[in-house]
């Protein structure tokens, strides 16, 4: 029986593992849009991101169409005032399971990082208001 190739990294991805994150994480319910483009599939959808670190976060979904090469870009959306505010970020799949999957963020630079830093600061202010 052949495996495709497509299967076996899938299936490579799925193992159930521990948390493994050592960053700081932000109990920070988001609006997120998460774009993704393979070779055969480009495809976007929405979900509400609640655990964000700075590293990475875990998008619930089922049934994704993702595998590790899959290009995976987020958009956070923020309820921040006087006007709504979003940031894009490029990430990387880390593990996919059954209830979603666990990314990690590929910033582009240092600065990018900051930046989110602050967004995510400016998003947890705006929540508690």
């Amino acid at each position: 029986m052949d495996i495709q190739a497509g299967d076996r990294d899938r299936r490579a991805v799925e193992a159930p593992r521990l948390e493994q994150r050592s960053g700081d994480r932000h109990t920070l319910a988001l609006d997120t849009e998460v774009h993704f483009r393979e070779r055969a599939l480009n495809g976007m959808f929405r979900c509400r991101t609640s655990n964000i670190g700075l590293q990475g976060a875990f998008l619930p979904a089922e049934h994704l169409p993702v595998i590790p090469t899959t290009e995976i870009d987020l958009v956070f959306h923020a309820r921040t005032r006087p006007q709504a505010g979003h940031f894009r970020l490029c990430a990387r799949l880390v593990r996919l399971q059954e209830n979603g999957a666990a990314v990690t963020f590929c910033p582009a630079d240092e600065d990018e990082l900051r930046e989110f830093r602050r967004f995510l600061l400016r998003a947890k202010i705006a929540a508690r208001k």
